[in-house]
């Protein structure tokens, strides 16, 4: 092998060497992008989890407050059955009273 040879050999080698190094600077800075993606799609899903959380707590309470409605409907239809039993028992008491119904009796 001649100098020139060596030489020529020499400088293809120093090309390939700067293509490797310009792509390995374009995997570094698309690994950066990816790493800051990456940052913030865990960002998100943080956020994402947070309010899921809230939602959840709100969903409990909603369900809390639900039962409890219901509870107090179900108290309040047997309070009002036992106010019309005790309504109609009146009004039957007053009219066996005297005979006359209320309708069309006179007093």
């Amino acid at each position: 092998m001649t100098i020139q040879e060596i030489e020529r050999s020499f400088q293809v080698h120093q090309e390939i060497f700067a293509r490797i190094d310009e792509r390995l600077d374009r995997m570094a800075a698309e690994a950066e992008g990816h790493e800051r993606r990456l940052k913030r799609i865990e960002d998100n899903l943080i956020v994402q989890g947070e309010i899921l959380n809230r939602v959840d707590q709100r969903l409990d309470r909603v369900a809390a407050t639900a039962e409890s409605h219901d509870k107090q409907l179900v108290l309040m239809q047997s309070a009002m059955t036992s106010l019309f039993q005790r309504m109609d028992a009146f009004i039957r008491g007053l009219e066996r009273g005297n005979g006359d119904s209320l309708a069309g009796g006179s007093r």
